[in-house]
């Protein structure tokens, strides 16, 4: 699976599974009133962002990128050279 067929043609849920399924948890932060799992995926990166409000920390969004920009919340605490 590439980034293209992660974003464009998986609905939320497929997406969610592909993460479960093949992602390797990389690190998590918080973001306002969300609890954000950052994880790699072959040649990308998938976000998931859990809302905090609710009691069953539900899925609000994935978002999947190879920016190294979008990185930048994360690098403090993880090393990622090994995966570049």
């Amino acid at each position: 699976m590439n980034l293209y067929e992660f974003n464009s043609i998986l609905s939320i849920d497929d997406r969610a599974q592909a993460v479960w399924d093949e992602g390797q948890f990389l690190s998590s932060r918080l973001d306002g009133e969300y609890r954000v799992c950052l994880y790699y995926i072959g040649d990308f990166f998938a976000e998931v962002w859990f809302s905090s409000c609710n009691s069953d920390s539900s899925i609000c969004h994935i978002r999947a990128f190879k920016s190294r920009r979008l990185l930048e919340p994360y690098l403090s605490p993880i090393d990622l050279s090994t995966l570049f």
